[in-house]
């Protein structure tokens, strides 16, 4: 006996192997609330109708019906702009033609009831159920439409608005790290390389906002991914297949301040570089304060920071300067706004000594008129201060010692006395 045509549609659209390799429907409220609708008889239609809304209500049914059906067709290959009922290549089509079988079946239970039905059921759920309306609301399920970053949690994607996303161009300081930045992402939207980054420094210095915001300004088809570190040796292949399908969107997973010490790289090494190749649209970018291993760093390209000092400090307020309108800044005025800068440090306005700090002094200083007015005025007498020199020294010292051990120290010592 043949299956009604809308419980084949169903069927192929929702049905996947259980454990004893049949095709079965998940064991999941929705999918038996649809079952039960498309196998009821007449007389009991309302029955069937009446539970739905209970139990799911009429727009949340409506909502999962689209956003299951829409990951089906990305299932079987077919990408949002490909929705359309003009489209009449032959898988396409045929979905199609499954699509308007189920809607038309929902239709059918659900038009000539009236009497103890949910009031507001009919109205709210037969006008979605034409296909055109339908087309729409499934690229409406389309969460790639409307958001370009996202948190992997529970290995399900959680759309989330950065706070750190700005124009690369403002950036300042580091200029070789920022080139790297803009044209590696660039590459990687062109579809020239999905190499992955692997970023290191010290903390404070922009890893997470530069990472984010080169990768966005890229392309607008770029969407970046933030899992947790831990996913990389949990569920990696997860959302690697979570991805791979979606070819129409290019993918930075961005394992941010990762701890390369304590992973367990097996997943990384297996598909990055290793016996799997990672599909064209996908690439990793890893940041960490503490170096990648060397057999990690074989896979990806490395980016090292320069460590933050007086120099780069004062670069990076020739940038801001430009930025702000001056064309060649003086370098007394670059001098002092960096000896402000530091002197505040000691006053323990910030705890460290960073670009991060050094941004926000910057957003400060320009903000302050009279400040502004006094560096401008000291800049041009005789007697110039500059940023000291021995107090990154010894912050950076400090810092390197908390985080790697008086054996690293050691070690960076002896390679400088080499070079003598």
């Amino acid at each position: 006996m043949n299956k009604p045509a809308g419980i084949r549609a169903m069927e192929l659209f929702f049905s996947a192997p259980s454990p004893n390799g049949k095709l079965t429907l998940p064991e999941e409220k929705f999918y038996t609330l649809l079952e039960y609708l498309l196998s009821t008889d007449d007389e009991y239609l309302t029955l069937a109708w009446n539970t739905v809304a209970r139990e799911l209500g009429a727009k949340e049914f409506i909502r999962q019906l689209f956003s299951r059906t829409f990951e089906a067709f990305i299932k079987f290959g077919v990408m949002p702009q490909e929705l359309d009922t003009r489209n009449t290549s032959g898988g396409t089509n045929f979905l199609m033609q499954n699509l308007n079988e189920l809607l038309c079946a929902l239709h059918r239970k659900l038009e000539n009831l009236s009497d103890g039905l949910f009031p507001g059921l009919k109205e709210q759920i037969l006008p979605q159920l034409d296909l055109h309306n339908a087309l729409e609301q499934l690229r409406n399920a389309d969460q790639f439409r409307y958001h370009r970053v996202f948190r992997w949690v529970g290995e399900k994607l959680h759309p989330v608005q950065p706070d750190a996303v700005k124009d690369p161009d403002k950036f300042f300081g580091f200029a070789s790290v920022r080139h790297i930045y803009r044209d590696h992402f660039q590459d990687f939207a062109d579809g020239k390389s999905n190499i992955p980054l692997l970023i290191y420094s010290l903390p404070g210095y922009g890893k997470t906002s530069m990472t984010i915001s080169h990768a966005l300004a890229a392309s607008s088809r770029t969407v970046v991914i933030l899992p947790d570190p831990e996913a990389l040796q949990s569920s990696w292949l997860k959302l690697l297949d979570e991805l791979k399908r979606r070819t129409d969107h290019q993918f930075v997973i961005f394992f941010d301040d990762i701890d390369p010490r304590v992973i367990d790289w097996y997943n990384f090494r297996t598909h990055v570089g290793g016996v799997f190749s990672l599909p064209p649209h996908i690439m990793p970018v890893l940041t960490s304060n503490y170096e990648f291993p060397a057999g990690i760093l074989s896979r990806g390209r490395r980016v090292s920071y320069p460590v933050f000092d007086e120099l780069r400090c004062t670069e990076m307020i020739e940038d801001f300067l430009v930025d702000f309108g001056l064309k060649r800044p003086p370098a007394n005025l670059v001098s002092l706004i960096g000896a402000d800068y530091t002197e505040e440090f000691g006053q323990k306005k910030f705890t460290e000594l960073s670009p991060r700090t050094l941004m926000r002094y910057l957003q400060l200083y320009l903000g302050d008129r009279n400040k502004r007015r006094t560096i401008v005025e000291l800049s041009m007498g005789e007697l110039v201060t500059r940023p000291d020199a021995e107090l990154f020294y010894e912050f950076n010292i400090n810092l390197m010692r908390d985080l790697y051990g008086e054996e690293y120290i050691a070690r960076l010592r002896e390679e400088k006395l080499k070079h003598l």
